[in-house]
């Protein structure tokens, strides 16, 4: 069993995991043409998804035969399912191991633009005592929230809101019951949701069906005064129809980990737009204990392959 192992975050404990477990057998590499070079006669590839580029699963594919595994070293897995693995190859990822610090992230966000946060920064930054945002300011208590993607991350926010006591709308494809939730919805009925929805909280993963599904059309049907936050990805938000909607008070709010592109230009409309907070995509950082947990699942998934047991985390691309 040979396994090449290219990774950015996490890429030392996880080496600390599976390195004495498969010693000679692993091979660490950077860049594409190590990673290319090295596949020949690999079994498994574990990778960072954005590390997987058109030319990495090009070779992946050139060896089709002999690698029978992807582990992605991610939650997100966009690079994976937009090169493509070869048939027969199954894929995996870190499943629920950064679900707790992203969704803390996501309601920290929703909490900083609820209590006014930035402006009482901006003041405290000019030494000015202004109590006028206080009149704005909401908790999540009795408030409605859309949790758009229900898996993992979704579930932890949705479990976070509720203990704030937030009514929370869990919508996904099916719209399933879960008991996380005090309500399911299919997502093809966000535009019925959002007029009664005071927080809309976005982590669902990036297809052709989530793409763009934040545009003008969902903002119209908002109800006003509402907030956004999305951890998931950036291009699942429409930027321009998100600046006009902040612009017109249609919401209150909005706060993003992710955009689109990234990182984002410093001359993008949307740094200067009104009530908006950004953070560089790092919702899922939480140090250590966050790398060890992507570890665990290494490791886990490892042993399970030699042993030739089920794989946990396994994605249908």
């Amino acid at each position: 069993m040979r396994v090449v192992l290219s990774a950015t975050l996490a890429k030392a404990e996880v080496m600390a995991r599976i390195a004495p477990i498969l010693k000679d057998d692993l091979e660490v590499v950077e860049g594409e043409d190590a990673i290319a070079a090295a596949l020949g006669d690999a079994d498994a590839l574990f990778i960072s998804d954005f590390l997987y580029t058109e030319r990495v699963a090009a070779a992946v594919r050139a060896n089709a035969g002999r690698i029978k595994w992807l582990q992605v070293l991610n939650a997100g897995y966009d690079s994976a399912k937009q090169f493509g693995v070869p048939a027969g190859t199954t894929v995996t990822n870190i499943g629920a191991a950064l679900a707790p610090p992203v969704a803390a992230h996501a309601v920290a966000l929703l909490l900083a633009l609820q209590r006014q946060l930035p402006t009482f920064v901006a003041n405290q930054a000019r030494r000015v005592w202004d109590r006028d945002a206080s009149s704005r300011a909401v908790i999540p208590l009795g408030m409605t929230a859309a949790v758009i993607g229900f898996g993992h991350i979704g579930r932890e926010i949705g479990r976070l809101l509720r203990a704030f006591g937030a009514h929370v709308v869990a919508l996904t494809r099916s719209g399933k019951k879960d008991g996380e939730a005090d309500e399911s919805v299919a997502t093809d009925r966000l535009i019925e949701v959002l007029p009664r929805t005071d927080a809309i909280m976005i982590a669902v993963p990036l297809d052709t069906t989530t793409h763009g599904l934040m545009g003008a059309r969902a903002f119209k049907a908002c109800k006003r005064g509402a907030f956004l936050v999305n951890v998931a990805r950036g291009a699942i938000v429409d930027a321009p129809a998100l600046i006009d909607a902040l612009a017109s008070g249609i919401l209150a709010g909005a706060a993003l980990d992710v955009t689109d592109p990234e990182p984002l230009p410093a001359n993008h409309p949307l740094w200067s737009a009104p009530n908006l907070i950004i953070t560089p995509h790092m919702a899922g950082a939480c140090g250590r204990a966050g790398s060890e947990r992507m570890a665990d699942v290494a490791e886990d998934n490892l042993r399970r392959f030699l042993r030739g047991e089920p794989l946990t985390n396994i994605l249908a691309l």
